[in-house]
């Protein structure tokens, strides 16, 4: 008798040796037309057709889910060309930019300082032209006009009339399409509306270097502040001035005669403060302050982190300094090279406040601390200083940033004009002194410099 022929799917069994069953089904076809078969293995047949519908009801589920996902998605795009934007892209500008700020730069992924001068933008600028928009409303149209009035009238911080500067509404627009680079993905927007705008083009201004006659005058000035020798230490290695009020004794190494960078001081906004953030540490700290002074343990970028030699003029004129300190009824509990009157860190601002002070006294047009830096680059580059050697010194991640530093001098440009036939002459070039290594500075090696941080003495240590 002829056995049963099977019906359409229902697979076949066999036993194995170890007495389980394997069933097998035809599930459809492979790629290249063959038969493509699944197989369920259990200790009896039932077992065997159980394993397989349970697998058959999860391969229905799966096909439900995906149909029903992908019937959401046909009624979002419909829905989505019924209202001409995303469901999505209804969020407020307001609510979307401060999240992303928070998630995306504050301490510690970004320095207090920076994420400060992003939520003051957005206070100062963006809040009242785009925080009540939707994102999808905020188009190419509604960001150019953003630029335009900006330069027109920027509501400027300093009260000043006219509008912001070009490299100001340059930074706006680097962080506006950094925002919406992000909101395109995450609030699903067409695209990004600041991409094809157009702003002002920037042009650096000329900064401020004083000349060697002003040189003299400004620092014959100085000698009559109380910080003086901070500003000529200032004027004499370029370091920003944060860099250089972080400064603590620690940081000058005699035997190297050396000056070490790694930490920087500055003002920022309490609300842009994270207490929990290992890389700062927050001076007199008071939640009612609307600001703070706070002390960075890495400068402005990692290039900043850098050890200079300075000149032997400089190294004795720092050691007088902090003998005198020593023999002075100031406090200095911090060990710092350039302690206030009261032994707390010098504020910036204070330190800027006094340099125009300097500037009015010497009838000279006003030196602010940026001034100093230029100065010295300037200085450097006339005596020929390699522009590597300039780079290193100031702390820039780039020659490119290092060449703004450098300006012109007109009495220089033409004296090495001039020489440059000296260059010709052969039997000097082939007398010309080969170059040697860099001497070792141990000039000042034996000299022990007082620890403010010990227990402070009644009386005073004596002058070495």
């Amino acid at each position: 008798m002829a056995a049963k022929r099977r019906s359409n799917g229902e697979g076949s069994f066999w036993q194995l040796e170890d007495k389980t069953w394997v069933y097998q089904v035809t599930v459809g076809r492979k790629e290249d037309g063959s038969l493509k078969r699944k197989s369920f293995k259990g200790r009896t047949k039932a077992i065997c057709k159980q394993r397989k519908e349970e697998w058959e009801a999860e391969q229905q589920a799966l096909k439900q889910s995906e149909e029903a996902k992908i019937q959401q998605q046909d009624d979002v795009e419909e829905q989505r060309r019924m209202l001409g934007h995303s469901i999505e892209s209804e969020a407020l500008f307001a609510e979307t930019f401060m999240a992303w700020l928070k998630l995306y730069k504050s301490p510690p992924t970004r320095k207090p300082s920076t994420y400060a001068s992003y939520i003051d933008t957005y206070n100062t600028h963006f809040a009242e032209f785009f925080g009540p928009m939707p994102l999808y409303a905020i188009t190419q149209d509604v960001v150019q006009d953003y630029y335009q009035k900006k330069q027109l009238n920027g509501a400027r911080k300093d009260g000043k009339k006219g509008g912001l500067s070009p490299k100001t509404i340059r930074n706006h627009h680097m962080i506006l399409k950094d925002f919406f680079s992000y909101a395109q993905k995450k609030y699903k927007l067409d695209e990004n509306p600041t991409l094809e705008t157009t702003r002002p083009e920037v042009v650096t201004p000329e900064m401020r270097v004083l000349s060697p006659s002003e040189m003299e005058i400004f620092m014959e000035e100085v000698l009559r502040e109380t910080q003086r020798i901070a500003i000529l230490t200032d004027l004499f290695v370029g370091f920003r001035v944060g860099e250089l009020l972080a400064l603590n004794i620690s940081d000058f190494n005699l035997e190297r005669q050396t000056l070490t960078v790694n930490k920087n001081l500055i003002r920022v906004d309490t609300i842009a403060l994270s207490l929990d953030n290992p890389n700062i540490r927050i001076l007199n700290y008071n939640p009612d302050k609307k600001t703070h002074l706070i002390v960075q343990s890495t400068p402005k970028t990692k290039s900043s982190n850098r050890e200079i030699s300075i000149s032997d003029g400089l190294c004795e004129l720092l050691i007088r300094h902090i003998f005198t300190l020593a023999n002075s009824v100031w406090p200095n509990p911090e060990n710092l090279l350039f302690p206030s009157t009261k032994g707390t860190y010098i504020d910036p601002k204070s330190f800027e406040i006094r340099l125009t002070a300097v500037s009015k006294r010497c009838e000279i047009r006003k030196v602010n601390p940026h001034a100093l830096r230029h100065t010295m680059a300037t200085r450097l580059a006339e005596e020929r200083v390699p522009l590597n050697i300039v780079q290193g010194i100031l702390g820039h991640a780039s020659l490119e940033t290092t060449k703004k530093y450098l300006h012109k001098n007109e009495d220089v440009e033409r004296e090495a004009i001039e020489t440059m036939s000296d260059y010709l002459d052969m039997n000097k070039l082939a007398a010309a002194p080969k170059l040697s290594g860099t001497k070792k500075r141990g000039k000042f090696s034996g000299i022990v410099l007082p620890d403010f941080s010990k227990e402070q003495k009644n009386i005073p240590p004596e002058s070495a």
